[in-house]
């Protein structure tokens, strides 16, 4: 039946009518009478936390009258709610309705927010062209017991009947002549008007004449009747008004059944053409997405579950972080990161970046046989089609020798080629550290200018290979016999300068320099060679001589340019 195959919120009734939970009952019954309906929903922030029906209010009057003044819904409604969301197949919900015997389906949306009822009205309503329903007749279907009651009877008694009986109408008759019906509804009208008059008997509060068509009717011309009168049950009588039985809305939706396994049957049939289908096409797609990632020699790939158990790691991760798949595969995120080691604040970071969409890149170092690799890392989110996370992937990636490369453009950007000491752009930029510091902590910094005195003549003489080899040689020399914190930088040809930080005066300073100018003065031994060489220095004291850098060289440099002068005059003497 082509309405089975349907969809819930194709056909249910889309105005969704609630109540809060705190509401008086009357209102509740005031409510269902004026929109003629069989339910109202409990709403709690627009979520259905009970239902109130015509049903309710039939087993709390047989007991304690029709006065439901000072009564609130939530202590009469129906809880926890059945509800189902509005992509349920109709043959779903019609099983559910069956299984569960009620009458009404509270319709919900993916985040739990009423959205409308599904009615066995509803179901009447698009039954829809069929020809198994156009030729079964209701006497096929009929319920052939039918309740009835005289019409003396007292109302109270046949309000405890429908109640003990679970009836949704009782049938008034005399000697099986159908004389008219009482039904819920009758019940929450009355309900409605709050208290009325004692001794009333059945036959003055049914509604006459009753609605009855002939046992031959069909089912689909009965349907159709209900539709076009606006009830719910129809009498079933001879030629003689004599009672043969009741079809409601309940027996034509259980005439559906042999429909329903029919069409079960199907959508089994097609579910499993479809999932084979799919099942190979998985198949296809995850053989050739294994191989892809299994062949990416510099890609490590390692893939969660939405529950952080790891379901694949690939053997460039095993390489990557030194890890087998064996001890990952099948355990928890958070497990694995404890083995190696991995603070759990850093991994909560990378999951707090995923929730909010983006990704996380990071970067570590792990130590490797005879050396340390680096690792360029980065977490991000699987998503589905309607984009709800469902999973995680790391992917990795070996940046050892870009590391490295990059490590020595650095260090060829700051240091001298030849003399690998800090070049003019380094020695400015620790100079400039040097004189915060010093401000900072009120202490003495030296700077001191250095020139080596007639380079030109080793280079002339020797060539300028042993020249380099002079340099290189006086650089170790400074390295070794300075201190850490001080700063030597090849200024360029023969000029050198150093910062001597931490000074405890202008003496101290001075001192250096004469250890520095013995550095200097102390003999090379070059291809056989011994060669001595000297220097014109010059020292300035920070904040003595200045307070930035370009005062502190300019003072240097007058220093050495005295300093110079005093030795030419002096050489000029020796006879």
């Amino acid at each position: 039946m082509a309405v089975l195959k349907r969809q819930i919120k194709e056909i249910c009734s889309p105005e969704v009518l609630g109540v809060p939970p705190d509401s008086p009952a009357v209102d509740a019954i005031a409510l269902m009478r004026d929109h003629s309906i069989s339910s109202i929903m409990v709403l709690a922030d627009k979520r259905p936390v009970g239902i109130f029906t015509e049903r309710t209010v039939v087993r709390y009057a047989a007991t304690r009258g029709l006065d439901f003044s000072g009564l609130i819904i939530r202590d009469l409604m129906s809880s926890p709610v059945l509800s189902v969301t509005g992509d349920t197949f109709i043959h779903e919900a019609l099983n559910l309705m069956a299984h569960s015997k009620i009458r009404h389906l509270v319709v919900t949306d993916g985040a739990g927010l009423a959205t409308g009822m599904l009615t066995q009205s509803n179901l009447i309503e698009n039954l829809g062209h069929d020809p198994y329903m156009e030729v079964k007749p209701i006497d096929q279907i009929m319920s052939r017991i039918v309740f009835t009651v005289p019409p003396d009877l007292p109302f109270e008694r046949a309000l405890g009947e429908m109640a003990e009986k679970s009836l949704s109408c009782i049938v008034v008759a005399t000697d099986e002549t159908p004389l008219g019906i009482l039904t819920e509804r009758d019940v929450l009208r009355l309900a409605a008007h709050g208290r009325i008059p004692d001794q009333l008997t059945a036959g003055q509060v049914m509604r006459s004449p009753i609605l009855a068509v002939p046992p031959s009717t069909s089912v689909a011309e009965a349907a159709g009747i209900m539709r076009q009168r606006n009830v719910r049950r129809l009498l079933v009588s001879n030629g003689h008004a004599r009672i043969q039985g009741l079809v409601t809305q309940s027996n034509v939706i259980k005439a559906l059944e042999s429909n329903y396994i029919q069409t079960l049957k199907e959508v089994i049939r097609d579910k499993e053409v479809e999932l084979m289908t799919a099942y190979r096409n998985l198949r296809e797609k995850t053989v050739y997405l294994d191989n892809i990632m299994r062949s990416a020699m510099d890609m490590g790939i390692v893939a969660a579950n939405i529950d952080f158990c790891i379901n694949y790691y690939n053997p460039a991760a095993e390489r990557l972080l030194g890890i087998s798949s064996r001890e990952t595969v099948g355990k928890h995120i958070w497990e694995v990161h404890q083995m190696a080691g991995v603070p759990l604040e850093r991994l909560s970071k990378g999951f707090q970046a995923i929730h909010q969409n983006t990704t996380h890149s990071f970067f570590l170092k792990r130590p490797d046989v005879d050396s340390t690799r680096c690792i360029e890392a980065q977490v991000s989110g699987i998503r589905d089609d309607q984009d709800r996370l469902s999973g995680y992937v790391l992917m990795l990636r070996d940046v050892t020798e870009r590391v490295k490369a990059e490590e020595i453009i650095r260090h060829l950007a700051y240091h001298d080629p030849l003399t690998d000491l800090p070049n003019r752009t380094l020695f400015h930029d620790r100079l400039a550290v040097e004189l915060k510091r010093a401000r900072r902590h009120s202490t003495l910094l030296a700077m001191v200018v250095l020139d080596l005195d007639r380079f030109k003549e080793v280079n002339d003489t020797l060539g300028h290979l042993a020249g380099d080899e002079l340099l290189r040689l006086l650089a170790g020399r400074f390295r070794q016999g300075l201190r850490e914190s001080d700063t030597v930088g090849r200024m360029g040809g023969d000029e050198f300068t150093f910062l001597l930080p931490d000074m405890a005066s202008r003496e101290h300073a001075a001192g250096i320099t004469a250890k520095i100018q013995d550095m200097v003065e102390q003999p090379f031994l070059i291809e056989g060679r011994t060669i001595t060489l000297s220097a014109s220095m010059g020292l300035a004291v920070h904040p003595e001589d200045g307070d930035d850098a370009e005062t502190l060289f300019r003072m240097a440099d007058d220093d050495m340019y005295r300093n110079k002068r005093v030795d030419c005059r002096r050489q000029e003497r020796i006879p």
